[in-house]
């Protein structure tokens, strides 16, 4: 495990252990909630970079698993409440994100479960514990229950990203980018719940911390030693490379945009010397990335003027509206002069 990843869940864990102020509710602030989210998609990428094999595959469909069945008990906990019924609409959509989550994603990843020879689905005392304390806040609290909604969709489509863009199984990945492509809707129909409920602006609001420390070791645990360090079994296949150009072209342009699998859009930039790819579509509105600009290491996009750190993806600035997340990024490779970029689907 990298020193990143022990660092980042040592101070997950101090964070964890501050109690909440008496006689208040103290909150999590919108910026809390992006520097975890950062760090749990750095450290998907890094789990996914050590070739996990066929047991690291087997333990990471156990863990959607785990966080699917957390998203359909939230969503079943907030249209069980009174309070949505009073808009039609949004009580359709939100029985939409259960039947996508439950019919399609859980079912598909418990038939990937069965393929890679697990003997059914694993949760142990204490994860079922705090689920069970997640879901019973959501059940007596309509706005607490929406924010840990949206936050956990959140946290799951961060894995989903990771995969999306990292894992070395073409059936995995996969199914990882079609979940994936569904994050925005699924977090506006949370908005617009949350927004009839009397939160004017879910995308600037934080939550409180009693709710953020129950939901996070859901997502975070997965990679704690030492069950982190099982990564036996045999690999699964190789990983696939495409030419994107020429590290003088993209140093003398700085970025460009290149096709990858047919009709994929990556944007290629260099940055400190380095050279890094992502999905060329902002993850705010997707508008194309390319038409934006690079000055020193930030990345703007033309479009609202989401703000990324070119070096790793995590956000500077949001725009005015909505907000903008963790940018994808590609596994690269430079042989010579030549830019690569692993394409796994």
């Amino acid at each position: 495990m990298t020193n990143y990843i022990l660092n980042s869940l040592i101070i997950f864990g101090l964070f964890l252990k501050k109690p909440a102020c008496a006689g208040r509710m103290s909150q999590v602030t919108r910026e809390k909630i992006d520097e975890f989210e950062f760090t749990l998609y750095e450290s998907w990428v890094n789990w996914f970079q050590r070739d996990p094999g066929l047991n690291g595959y087997r333990r990471f469909i156990n863990q959607k698993l785990l966080e699917e069945m957390a998203v359909i008990q939230l969503v079943r906990a907030a249209i069980g409440r009174p309070e949505l019924m009073g808009d039609p609409d949004i009580y359709h959509k939100m029985g939409w994100i259960v039947d996508w989550h439950e019919s399609s994603l859980y079912r598909r990843w418990f038939v990937a479960s069965r393929a890679l020879g697990l003997n059914g689905y694993k949760i142990n005392k204490k994860t079922a514990e705090l689920l069970d304390a997640v879901v019973g806040t959501a059940k007596a609290d309509i706005k607490r229950g929406l924010m840990l909604l949206r936050t956990a969709l959140k946290y799951v489509h961060t894995g989903y990203r990771a995969a999306a863009y990292w894992a070395n199984n073409r059936h995995v990945a996969n199914l990882a980018y079609m979940a994936y492509m569904r994050e925005e809707d699924e977090i506006k129909v949370v908005d617009d719940a949350l927004q009839f409920v009397g939160i004017s602006r879910p995308d600037r609001a934080g939550m409180d911390m009693l709710d953020f420390n129950s939901l996070m070791p859901i997502f975070f645990d997965f990679f704690q030693p030492p069950e982190a360090a099982d990564d036996g079994g045999p690999k699964l296949e190789a990983p696939e490379w495409e030419r994107v150009g020429t590290v003088d072209e993209v140093r003398q342009l700085g970025k460009k945009m290149a096709i990858v699998g047919l009709w994929r859009e990556v944007l290629v930039a260099a940055v400190d010397g380095d050279i890094v790819a992502y999905e060329n579509w902002c993850t705010h509105e997707r508008d194309p990335l390319h038409y934006g600009y690079i000055q020193g290491r930030q990345l703007i996009c033309l479009a609202h003027h989401a703000t990324f750190d070119i070096k790793n993806g995590r956000v500077i600035l949001h725009p005015n509206h909505g907000e903008a997340r963790v940018l994808p990024r590609y596994p690269v490779k430079i042989e010579g002069n030549v830019i690569y970029v692993r394409v796994p689907w």
